[in-house]
């Protein structure tokens, strides 16, 4: 976007143009600038995750579906550990509350929010699964 406009004292027509001038003021703020070579390593470190997978794969036998199905056993037993711990540190801070220890009810009342949302996400992708699944066995190949 790019604004005309006429400065009539002095009689001669100025461009102002507010994006540009904000990004001529970002590139001379140095906290905003990245290493070119950040890029370049990241690109290298994935690639290096990737081979060294693949790798692990092969002395293994491991075909790349088996290795698709353990990474999303893996993650799906990450995740259902993770619920379980903000359900036993919940019950914890119940338990210190009930028992008249210097717990703050807004931590507590957080922390059931917590597992309480952690609980109905587990219970959403528990669904999915069983919704892809039903859907994979129901295919005709």
């Amino acid at each position: 976007m790019q604004f005309n406009t006429i400065n009539t004292m002095q009689g001669f027509q100025t461009q102002f143009n507010p994006i540009q001038n904000y990004n001529n003021f970002l590139k001379g703020n140095a906290s905003l600038q990245v290493n070119n070579d950040f890029q370049n390593d990241f690109d290298r470190m994935l690639q290096n995750e990737i081979e060294a997978e693949k790798n692990q794969n092969k002395k293994l036998n491991v075909s790349p579906v088996s290795g698709l199905m353990n990474s999303i056993e893996n993650a799906f037993s990450n995740g259902l550990n993770d619920v379980n711990e903000q359900r036993l540190k919940l019950d914890a801070m119940q338990e210190a509350f009930a028992r008249g220890e210097d717990v703050s009810i807004h931590d507590m009342m957080i922390a059931s929010e917590k597992s309480m949302l952690s609980m109905q996400m587990a219970m959403q992708i528990r669904n999915k699964m069983i919704s892809a699944y039903t859907d994979l066995k129901n295919m005709s190949v």
